[in-house]
């Protein structure tokens, strides 16, 4: 299976897939991010002001892979997507090349709830639910029970509407 592909269940209809939105890290973390560069930019001067260019040499090195490792994490968190069927919500993720695929059946689900966000994207929590790893996108936690939120979607308002009608057709607990 690839990125972008879902095998539907017969006569079951897609309703809405996305990725979430990336954010860029340096919106992120812009005040942890300037910071550390400002110790990484002082240290490595220091170390050319002393003329201890290995120590330089390696602060150098060091900058340059811990930038590296950086934005390799933050092109995997961005391996996400999911999708919205008239009987499921099924979460694709993508976390160091091993691919994983997670169904929630609509009968199954608690009610959801939707938390709009100033940037135009939406999360949607599912009542009871933790995004225990807070972190951007990825949302299953390897070591304990993985809890639905949908987060950074676009249109949040519109897969609420979806979710909520696809839940009351297969039998869930009704809106309030």
């Amino acid at each position: 299976m690839y990125r972008g592909e879902l095998r539907l269940e017969d006569g079951e209809n897609l309703l809405w897939q996305c990725s979430p939105r990336p954010e860029p890290a340096e919106a992120k973390n812009k005040k942890l991010l300037t910071a550390l560069f400002v110790l990484w930019l002082g240290v490595t001067g220091w170390f050319a002001l002393d003329g201890d260019l290995a120590g330089a040499l390696f602060s150098t090195v060091l900058g340059g892979v811990g930038a590296l490792v950086a934005r390799r994490r933050q092109d995997q968190e961005e391996l996400v997507e999911y999708f919205v069927t008239d009987r499921r919500i099924v979460v694709h993720t993508d976390e160091d090349g091993e691919f994983d695929e997670r169904g929630y059946p609509m009968a199954d689900l608690p009610e959801p709830s939707l938390e709009q966000h100033a940037d135009g994207t939406g999360t949607l929590r599912f009542a009871g639910a933790e995004d225990r790893r807070r972190r951007r996108v990825i949302h299953l936690d390897r070591y304990a029970e993985p809890d639905l939120v949908l987060r950074a979607i676009e249109h949040a308002q519109r897969v609420y509407e979806h979710v909520q009608r696809a839940r009351g057709s297969a039998g869930g607990a009704p809106a309030e």
